[in-house]
């Protein structure tokens, strides 16, 4: 399958976008595990050898989980990769617009696709060392793994989403506890070395 950012891009539409300041949930929809999957291909492509992987995170990689119409992408860049470069090789083809350094503990360098103020994906650049990228592949991991986790983190998704309606910073800022406290629950259900 030949991937290109068009192809890509009128693939998603159909199935997700949202409007930049609104938070809305909806069920899952299984096409977005494969266009997840085109995502994270154009990403891979555009990064070249600077990436180290690409995954696809966040709700819409969570089968049964409601989710903002959104794909969330995670790219691991080589430790002391330029920021210039990295904005130089997503932006390349117009496929991604860089939009701000949301610092390595809250998104990384932040992409994003979609037309006008609607977006369809989210890409997230971080370094391959850090504790962002093992954050985001456990939590999503745990989420899949977890179906008490998953339905906790979902109902104070609904919450939060019905309280920041048109706050999507807001909204963001909020749902940052449970995230955090099922990465805890997570971390202390790990075996714990001798």
């Amino acid at each position: 399958m030949q991937v290109n950012g068009n192809g890509a891009a009128q693939a998603a539409r159909g199935h997700l976008g949202l409007d930049k300041s609104e938070v809305r949930l909806v069920p899952h929809d299984p096409r977005w595990v494969a266009l997840g999957e085109l995502e994270c291909a154009r990403v891979s492509e555009l990064l070249g050898a600077a990436a180290v992987a690409v995954a696809h995170v966040g709700s819409t990689s969570v089968p049964d989980l409601e989710a903002k119409p959104i794909l969330d992408i995670v790219a691991a860049v080589r430790d002391r990769t330029p920021i210039d470069e990295v904005v130089a090789r997503l932006g390349s083809a117009g496929d991604y617009v860089y939009e701000a350094d949301m610092g390595e503990h809250d998104g990384g360098l932040l992409f994003v696709r979609g037309e006008g103020d609607v977006r369809t994906v989210h890409v997230h650049v971080v370094g391959c060392n850090s504790g962002a990228w093992d954050d985001y592949l456990r939590f999503r991991a745990h989420l899949v793994d977890d179906p008490e986790a998953r339905r906790r983190y979902e109902l104070v998704k609904r919450v939060l989403a019905e309280r920041f309606a048109r706050d999507r910073p807001g909204y963001t800022l909020a749902k940052g506890a449970i995230v955090e406290e099922l990465l805890k629950e997570e971390e202390a259900s790990l075996p714990q070395a001798p």
